[in-house]
């Protein structure tokens, strides 16, 4: 090889690693598998036996060395960008710290902002979330320096509801007991929210953006369209209910489902299962009415209990019993479980923790 090559070799291989140094700046722990994987790329996409002399002369220095680890995490993030620069669903796992009391709580920037119930909270080009009047209490963190990706994150605890405008024009309404985390901003190429809990979306049609949705155990991707999403951690499945448009469901199992307007996907340990169905039924929580077609009793006092964020505890004789019609939701707690019970021959009392329980007469 020649002087003049093998300079050009080095400072081939010097820009790459100017390059993906600014890319891997953010990354805080490296996994050794990975390097050493990540390695073996650069040897192949560098012509292995050219940059083996390089590594030779440059990498079993202290100092190299560091710069090979930072160039082959920097490889893998540009090679496997989607992974990496994708909202994790690890991000559930982070503590949610405890504020005075179970009202509706926005992590956003430096704050964190206790929300009224049923706020409507609607995000600016900028990012911003304006707010207006809906503010509660407010609790300014230390200034910290400003992520050009800064995650928000909206907790909505039971018996309360919230509603996001993001910057794209997508709506999101929140349902009680659910918890949802996405950027202030999105990306250029894809706009991705996770959920632990039940939303429903209308999504802004962008086709140049896929919208996609993350949960524990699958994940949607749409372009423009509405649909509902339940997704409890404590709940045995998790459901997809399209109103409008298509949708792509992609179980953690990699199975691949295609929704159309009407239908509903249910997921459970067992897998998937597709049905027709009345889609008013699954998206009426977010005008306050639960409409019920044959429902089980036990399964309609969850769902109560979860909506009102107060215990109603269920007589097992009774779990099981059928029940149709429609339900306020707006209505005192009290008034709807007694309509219930009085419509299945059911009594119910308080406990003395104020608990509603339900059983035979």
């Amino acid at each position: 090889m020649s002087r003049k090559q093998n300079i050009r070799d080095k400072d081939s291989f010097f820009k790459v690693g100017r390059d993906l140094l600014e890319k891997v700046h953010k990354v805080e722990v490296v996994n050794s598998e990975d390097v050493l994987l990540s390695w073996k790329e650069v040897e192949n996409r560098l012509e292995g036996k050219r940059l083996q002399k390089l590594r030779i002369r440059y990498v079993f220095s202290a100092v190299a060395a560091s710069v090979a680890i930072l160039l082959a995490v920097g490889i893998r993030l540009w090679q496997s960008g989607r992974e990496e620069s994708s909202l994790s669903l690890n991000l559930l796992e982070q503590d949610i710290p405890v504020l005075p009391s179970d009202e509706v709580i926005l992590f956003a920037s430096n704050d964190r902002v206790q929300l009224k119930d049923e706020s409507s909270v609607k995000y600016g080009k900028d990012g911003r979330p304006e707010l207006d009047d809906q503010v509660v209490k407010r609790f300014t963190e230390h200034k910290k320096e400003e992520e050009a990706d800064e995650i928000n994150q909206i907790v909505v605890p039971k018996g309360r509801k919230a509603d996001i405008t993001f910057s794209d024009g997508t709506k999101m309404y929140v349902n009680a007991g659910s918890r949802v985390i996405y950027p202030a901003l999105f990306k250029e190429d894809k706009r991705e929210i996770v959920v632990e809990g039940e939303v429903y979306l209308d999504v802004k049609k962008d086709p140049s953006r896929p919208f996609i949705v993350k949960t524990k155990d699958f994940e949607v991707k749409v372009l423009g369209t509405q649909f509902n999403i339940c997704a409890y951690k404590e709940d045995a499945a998790s459901s997809v209910v399209l109103v409008e448009g298509k949708v792509e469901v992609e179980t953690m199992d990699k199975k691949k489902s295609v929704l159309v307007p009407n239908q509903l996907i249910s997921i459970d340990d067992s897998g998937s299962n597709i049905n027709e169905v009345d889609v008013f039924e699954y998206i009426c929580w977010k005008d306050n009415i639960m409409l019920l077609n044959g429902r089980m009793i036990g399964d309609v006092f969850e769902r109560l209990s979860r909506h009102y964020g107060r215990r109603i505890v269920c007589d097992s004789l009774v779990r099981n019993i059928p029940v149709s019609g429609k339900l306020d939701l707006r209505e005192k707690l009290e008034d709807v479980v007694n309509i219930l019970c009085q419509s299945l021959y059911l009594a119910y009392s308080l406990d003395e923790n104020k608990n509603i329980v339900v059983s035979k007469k």
